[in-house]
């Protein structure tokens, strides 16, 4: 496909389809749904991230409390930033995007907000099943039968109703970000059914593990993540995308690389050689999707400095932007198996991990809620307290990464040594250290940035006249 920059104007000028058909519900309602959702756990998964950092270099630390153990916490930790802050609020971003993009209305917004209701309390009741000790003990498949099943039953219901959405879609070109959104959402029963199946053994069980969770990373979260900047990025700066025939070749180059890579985890272990080489072929391979994401979003947001200066939604997506091509050359790196025999179970791994994972997704996802508030809403939020949120978060993502690179290097070199991992204890500390404080400076950002979201959404409401409901229109996307 390839939109050049007229037919994007062309687009952007023309009346609003969405506008002929009145809605059965309100519009974006479970797209706000999903997004507060995301916003709530994710800073329930922050309060637990530092806590369970406190606990690394002082274990005593709410000691005595079985729910409160780190075995307990860490689970349900990983659980809330998969399921909880980046699954909600990426789900309720393509719930924004698919009727703007397909010029067609939300299939069933009622349905929408109440699976919405149902995945938050889904979730609450698996994770507090894993502090009340009832863990499957398997990594990202800790939440027991019967919430795991749930959340693939949701996620069937979530593609039925984006499904009929695009199906009936009136704007027949399909845009890059749609394409991400149906990669993310089309293979997900089948990885997650694998992955909770819970019928293999020993190291089938390992290879199927990994397979299972780095799907859910690169295929879901990322998918999700990518269709997201892909949406937003040319309305701040007001450009057409810098090439629509390099986004899709990084999306078909994801698409068959990244599915493959879960076995660079097992690298070294008793598993085939074949599955090791092949995972690490698939692995470097990722240089390609990668670099493609780089080139056209560096092309997009070429000569584009008087809007990162002023806007703050811009700068958190460039700051995505750089984290997920920092993450994803980092991920290839490490699949080396030289460098992997000496770093993978350390600390460099858990720097690697968050870079994506808080780099990425925390800064991805607040672009998008800043981009929405201001874009669609019409609303102002606090520029000084936007500012505030950005710098903590810059800081907190550096300080994580740098401090969490620099403890697995020193493991790493210690295991090389030859020497035990209780050598290096008192070297590691004030890294520990630095973690936790990274962690709390990183929470501070996001209270703030709430407290904006807050702040803006109650004002708006109160001085804002009440309007027809009929009045209300959708944005026309401007791709």
């Amino acid at each position: 496909m390839t939109v050049t920059k007229e037919s994007s104007q062309k687009i952007d000028s023309s009346p609003s389809l969405l506008t002929k058909i009145k809605p059965l519900a309100e519009p974006d309602s479970a797209a706000r749904t999903w997004l507060y959702s995301g916003i709530f756990w994710m800073l329930v998964m922050m309060l637990i991230g530092i806590v369970e950092a406190i606990k690394l270099f002082a274990p005593e630390f709410l000691q005595g409390v079985p729910a409160l153990a780190y075995g307990r916490l860490r689970p349900v930790h990983i659980n809330l930033g998969v399921f909880g802050f980046m699954s909600m609020g990426y789900v309720g971003a393509a719930f924004y995007m698919v009727p703007r993009l397909t010029q067609n209305h939300i299939f069933s917004e009622r349905l929408g907000s109440f699976t919405a209701w149902i995945w938050n309390f889904n979730l609450l009741s698996g994770c507090m099943a894993i502090l009340m000790g009832f863990s499957t003990g398997k990594e990202y498949e800790e939440i027991p039968f019967p919430f795991n099943m749930l959340i693939g039953l949701l996620v069937i219901a979530i593609a039925g109703n984006l499904f009929s959405t695009i199906s009936e879609r009136r704007e027949k070109r399909i845009y890059v970000s749609l394409w991400y959104i149906l990669l993310a959402i089309i293979p997900f029963p089948i990885y997650y059914t694998l992955g909770n199946a819970h019928n293999f053994r020993g190291i089938e069980d390992a290879i199927i593990n990994w397979f299972y969770s780095h799907n859910l990373f690169g295929i879901w979260l990322t998918a999700l993540g990518l269709a997201t900047i892909y949406y937003i990025v040319p309305k701040q700066v007001h450009k057409p995308l810098y090439s629509h025939t390099i986004s899709f070749v990084g999306f078909w180059t994801l698409a068959a690389f990244y599915p493959w890579n879960g076995g660079h985890h097992v690298i070294w272990g008793p598993v085939p050689m074949w599955v090791m080489s092949a995972s690490v072929t698939a692995s470097i391979a990722m240089i390609v999707p990668t670099v493609a994401t780089m080139v056209n979003f560096g092309g997009t947001a070429w000569g584009t400095w008087d809007v990162l200066k002023r806007d703050v939604s811009y700068r958190f997506s460039l700051l995505a932007y750089f984290c997920y091509v920092g993450a994803s050359l980092w991920g290839s790196i490490l699949a080396f198996m030289s460098l992997n025999a000496k770093l993978h179970f350390t600390n460099t791994t858990i720097a690697h991990v968050h870079l994506g994972f808080i780099g990425f997704g925390v800064s991805g996802l607040v672009a998008f809620i800043y981009f929405y508030l201001e874009r669609s809403l019409k609303l102002k939020y606090s520029q000084t307290l936007a500012e505030w949120h950005f710098w903590l978060t810059t800081i907190g993502i550096l300080g994580y990464t740098i401090s969490m690179g620099i403890n697995g290097w020193l493991e790493g070199t210690a295991w090389e040594a030859g020497m035990a991992a209780q050598a290096t204890m008192l070297d590691r500390y004030p890294y520990h250290v630095a973690r936790a404080i990274s962690g709390i400076v990183l929470l501070l950002g996001q209270f703030i940035f709430v407290a904006n979201v807050i702040k803006t959404v109650n004002y708006s409401e109160k001085s804002a006249p009440k309007q027809p409901k009929d009045s209300k229109t959708q944005e026309v996307a401007v791709q």
